[in-house]
């Protein structure tokens, strides 16, 4: 992958388009118009992928190609900009240039190989040669569909004792060999590929046991289909609306899925090797290998979903909100109305969406509904109407699953703290931590509170240095710890800590003046003045803000020495 990251890494960041550097290659004011022309666009392009405006910037970078078409410059950008946007038309239009361009050489191959899989009756051949255990795979995967689209054999299914290889599979690749032995009619060995494809990646044992799930019952084993539903649903602790539509489609005896089209069926294989992108490349590099995944079966939800999350972790919120207006129906549907809705009211806190959410938990009072509505009042500060929810949620929990997510007792126990203060929420923050013992948000804010108040110091300390070792890199946690050390006069590891913290979290002003105060306990006076006059400029409550002045007007010795 090393080439596309390359090109990769100032793209949302510089406005899907180049460094700095990069520009000097293209036509400036000294040109003559038609130049300027095609410089404009490319400036107008990279401002709209910076404002975040992905529909814009494709447009653009579209617009200053078809005025300089033989640039691998910008035929590079509008490629990626297309991709990106899920603006197939114009990608379609680019990829095949693209894809003979080293710096996008590899997901341009793919995508042309998705593009044109079954849609002639030669094979795609390519220039260009990328190489790579991935690239070997996901190709692998294309060209063996591209084969069955065009009724030629596959050399590996053609004998299943390559099933019992020395050299296994990976992981990835099980479920694109279960698809096609299945295809093939070797029922036996796709049966194995498809539990090999299930235990292979825990990750995906919800996607992979549909697929699963889904041969079995076109066997004709239903009720080893409902067995494997069943299984499912028990070892998730939360629910799956998509097991649950397929046990309720074998309770009836309803028509088992379809065998699957060949580009449908690489739409899914390709699926699980998206797993390798997310943990490997960066966010964007993964929406655009999901793209390809989006332009072979449009239909693919479980893809679309995934797509609009990552959009969402890219701060690109109105594409993720296009994306999940693609999935109407399906029982992936009220899942996705409740992302909506939940992103759109983190955009703008509309109380129109709280309406929403309040409507949802009349027509169904299901565990999901009631906790979309209580975390909206909760961070609208109206932790008195969530409180009740929460308790809902936690009994009704206990009564369809024997017991409740952490997070359930958390949110009530921070609503309580807030409500009716510190003493009635210690002890369901104390039964939190019993349910999630090793869970850093738990250990920190308990700890954290413990070494504020001042009752069990050596105990917070310990809660907190349990949360660092669990998520180092947390500048929260690791400023919780820096403090308990401070609180308990060891100022050399409170230093260390609380240096680290503001590192970690440069923008955090209890970070800053906590490190403030370290300083001034150890007599560096003007470093203390520098952090407290730091945490003034960032975002402060009344009492922080209060307690800081206080502290540069009158020193540390004057108080308070902390914040109740």
């Amino acid at each position: 992958m090393t080439g596309s990251r390359a090109a990769l890494t100032s793209f949302l960041a510089l406005g899907l388009g180049l460094s700095v550097s990069a520009c000097a290659s293209l036509p400036h004011a000294g040109f003559g118009q038609e130049e300027r022309s095609v410089y404009g666009s490319y400036l107008a392009a990279r401002y709209a992928g910076s404002a975040r405006d992905l529909e814009a910037s494709s447009e653009l970078y579209a617009q200053a190609l078809n005025k300089a078409p033989d640039s691998s410059l910008i035929s590079q950008r509008a490629f990626f900009a297309a991709l990106v946007a899920g603006d197939f038309e114009r990608a379609d239009q680019v990829a095949e240039q693209a894809a003979t361009d080293p710096e996008t050489a590899q997901i341009a191959d793919l995508y042309w190989r998705a593009l044109t899989l079954g849609r002639g009756r030669e094979a795609v051949e390519l220039e260009t040669n990328v190489v790579g255990v991935f690239s070997n795979l996901v190709t692998t995967i294309l060209q063996d569909w591209d084969a069955i689209a065009r009724g030629e054999d596959v050399s590996w299914a053609q004998s299943e004792m390559r099933l019992n290889a020395s050299q296994s599979p990976s992981a990835e690749h099980w479920l694109h060999r279960a698809l096609v032995l299945e295809r093939l009619g070797q029922a036996h060995a796709a049966d194995a590929a498809y539990q090999n494809a299930r235990a292979g990646m825990p990750g995906l044992i919800s996607f992979n046991t549909l697929m699963y799930g889904a041969f079995l019952e076109r066997q004709g084993r239903s009720e080893e289909a409902r067995a494997l539903y069943e299984s499912a649903l028990e070892v998730r602790s939360v629910e799956r609306p998509d097991v649950e539509a397929a046990l309720a489609r074998v309770d009836r005896g309803g028509r088992p899925p379809r065998m699957l089209r060949p580009r449908e069926a690489a739409a899914r294989a390709l699926f699980p090797p998206a797993s390798i992108v997310s943990n490997r490349a960066g966010g964007e590099f993964t929406v655009m290998f999901l793209r390809v995944i989006q332009r072979l079966d449009p239909a693919f939800h479980y893809n679309t979903l995934t797509i609009a999350q990552m959009l969402d972790s890219l701060d690109l919120q109105e594409a993720a909100l296009a994306e999940y207006a693609k999935i109407q129906d399906g029982p992936l549907s009220e899942g996705v109305q409740m992302n909506r809705i939940w992103l759109q009211f983190r955009m703008q806190e509309d109380e129109s969406l709280v309406d929403e959410a309040r409507a949802l938990v009349e027509q169904s009072p299901s565990i999901p509904h009631q906790l979309l509505l209580a975390d909206m009042l909760r961070v609208t500060d109206r932790c008195s109407d969530a409180i009740p929810i929460y308790a809902n949620v936690i009994e009704q929990a206990r009564e369809e699953r024997g017991e409740a997510d952490w997070r359930y007792l958390f949110y009530q126990a921070a609503c309580t703290e807030i409500v009716e203060g510190w003493d009635r929420a210690e002890p369901l923050f104390e039964r939190t931590l019993e349910r999630a013992p090793d869970e850093p948000l738990v250990l920190n804010h308990l700890g954290y509170n413990l070494i504020v108040k001042g009752e069990q110091l050596e105990r917070g300390l310990r809660l907190v240095q349990r949360a660092v070792s669990l998520d180092p890199s947390n500048g929260a946690i690791v400023d919780s710890l820096g403090w308990g050390h401070y609180k308990l006069g060891n100022l050399t590891d409170a230093i260390y800590w609380l240096e680290r913290a503001v590192t970690l979290s440069p923008d955090s002003a209890t970070n800053n003046w906590h490190l403030g105060d370290a300083y001034a306990a150890a007599g560096r006076q003007l470093e203390a003045e520098f952090q407290w006059r730091r945490a003034l400029e960032l975002d402060l409550d009344d009492d922080e803000r209060a307690l800081i002045e206080r502290r540069l007007e009158l020193g540390l010795d004057a108080g308070p020495p902390d914040l109740p």
